[in-house]
């Protein structure tokens, strides 16, 4: 029997999840900035919508906001892919219209994307 001094070791052998398993569920977008500043949400609603991140590499994101005292949902369906070593969300609908997103944090809880179409920077702050 082989008995050892000092530290005790514990292999961690606990798979350490991708980013494309962390992502898959619906995010809340509690904050969005345009060109860094701050686009809020319209009353009634207390959140700007949310992005859904299917496990079947699906997209759907789901704005809400109030016109003419209306209220709406725009809803756009996208198929993702995630490069893990860049961090990075390329998304593509039918339209062949292209949206990179850059991942600026992911935790559990939290995930904050960035995407730049043109001269628009857009910053993204989500809550699951």
């Amino acid at each position: 029997m082989l008995l050892s001094c000092g530290e005790d070791r514990d292999d961690d052998n606990t798979q350490q999840n991708t980013i494309s398993q962390k992502i898959v569920g619906t995010w809340t977008i509690v904050k969005k900035e345009s060109n860094g500043t701050n686009v809020s949400a319209s009353l009634p609603y207390t959140n700007l919508g949310n992005f859904v991140f299917g496990s079947d590499f699906k997209l759907s994101e789901n704005h809400s906001s109030v016109v003419n005292s209306n209220c709406f949902t725009d809803s756009d369906n996208y198929t993702y892919s995630v490069d893990e070593n860049n961090k990075k969300i390329t998304a593509k609908n039918v339209q062949n219209d292209v949206l990179v997103y850059t991942i600026s944090s992911l935790s559990d809880k939290e995930l904050i994307l960035f995407n730049i179409e043109g001269s628009d920077a857009t910053k993204y702050t989500f809550r699951k």
